[in-house]
């Protein structure tokens, strides 16, 4: 992040009040319980958001060769994203053309110079132009449709991969991101080093698993053992990117930089700075590393997470590998046993029909921006970043 950035929202820290009032939403809002219950509702998330929207696919740093692979779902659609001998990238769907097996399974990267059905051994070469069809003896020669695997839209720019699940229609990053491309691109993305991945499912809405990370109110009750005494509860910074948005949390030692003279502080030591990039991203800067957090609803109550750590260079003997996987151990023990745990039991309670609404308060404003958001492109039945 450009130092004079870290400044602009130093200013707006110190001009909030003791209290951080200043920093509040102009107005709380009510949100219906069926936001997380309601399976048509759902329908149309998956549909408009995480089918025919563009989504986070991975970061540049994750396919660094050619030959690099990875499996992703979103919205049911299996993709497959391939690092081209020229280092461009191919985005298909990840389904055999004879009986729509996977090529690769979903959640794994891997290398290869071509892609072998485990059903009948039909290969492909990176591009997924179909190269053999081993032991048919001629059987599928009268086939006229093109049984190269199906193309979707690719696209990479600041360091991360954005695929459209369903189409081709080529994908405008800076549309896209909406804004958000200036502070994520001086973040250095593409020079990073991916440490380690971990994939989890919990019983709950995918909307209630990032909702958790939408205010630092519940810090001082449901941390306050793990966190409490480290970060401040009062509220966050927040700035919106179109349907996308700025979130930064901070420690509490924070206001000993207002002590330097301005053009000295710093808010990378103290910030954990969030962006939501709506449907399915949420990307953390943590003081030293970056931590990444890609969603795919598997039910109305039911949400996978995959889950990645990412050094801004090759790990050293200050930092070697095991420094950034404890990182990620300790992220996810608390989110785990602390905001997870809860989350799958608020979504028992609104899944049982007895409570009508939610509120939203206005100390609460990255959660009030995140589902305005969300209801505005529903709304507008268009995809994110069009």
């Amino acid at each position: 992040m450009r130092h004079e950035r870290q400044l602009q929202l130093l200013d707006r820290l110190a001009k909030a009040g003791p209290r951080r009032t200043g920093l509040y939403a102009e107005a709380s809002t009510i949100v219906p319980a069926s936001a997380y219950t309601d399976p048509q509702r759902f329908e149309n998330e998956l549909d408009f958001l995480f089918r025919g929207g563009v989504v986070v696919f991975a970061l540049s740093c994750e396919l660094p060769q050619p030959g690099d692979h990875q499996a992703q779902t979103f919205g049911g659609i299996p993709l497959l994203v391939v690092r081209q001998p020229d280092r461009s990238l191919r985005a298909m769907v990840n389904a055999c053309r004879h009986r729509a097996a996977p090529l690769v399974e979903n959640g794994r990267s891997g290398h290869g110079t071509v892609f072998q059905c485990p059903y009948h051994a039909w290969t492909y070469e990176l591009d997924g132009t179909l190269r053999n069809r081993p032991g048919s003896a001629g059987a599928f020669d009268d086939v006229t449709v093109n049984c190269d695997l199906h193309q979707v839209a690719v696209a990479e720019r600041y360091g991360m991969i954005l695929v459209r699940p369903r189409g081709r229609e080529p994908i405008d990053v800076d549309a896209v991101l909406a804004g958000a491309e200036d502070d994520l691109g001086h973040f250095g993305l593409a020079d990073h080093v991916h440490i380690e991945t971990r994939v989890i499912e919990r019983d709950l809405n995918w909307k209630l698993l990032l909702d958790t990370f939408c205010e630092s109110y519940h810090i001082r009750t449901l941390h306050k053992d793990t966190l409490a005494p480290y970060f401040d509860s009062t509220c966050v910074i927040h700035e919106s990117f179109g349907p996308n948005q700025l979130s930064c949390g901070f420690r509490n030692t924070i206001d000993r930089e207002f002590d330097k003279p301005r053009d000295e502080r710093s808010l990378l030591p103290y910030g954990t700075i969030q962006y939501f990039i709506v449907p399915n991203l949420l990307i953390v800067h943590q003081i030293d590393h970056i931590e990444m957090w890609r969603l795919e609803p598997l039910a109305v109550d039911r949400t996978r997470a995959t889950v990645s750590v990412y050094a801004p260079g090759p790990p050293t003997r200050d930092k070697p590998t095991e420094y950034y996987v404890k990182n990620l151990d300790l992220l996810l023990e608390v989110t785990d046993a602390e905001d997870f745990a809860l989350m799958a039991r608020i979504q028992r309670s609104l899944g049982s029909g007895s409570i009508p609404e939610l509120v939203y308060g206005r100390i609460e404003p990255p959660l009030i921006r995140l589902h305005a958001a969300i209801n505005d492109l529903l709304a507008g039945a268009r995809p994110a970043g069009e």
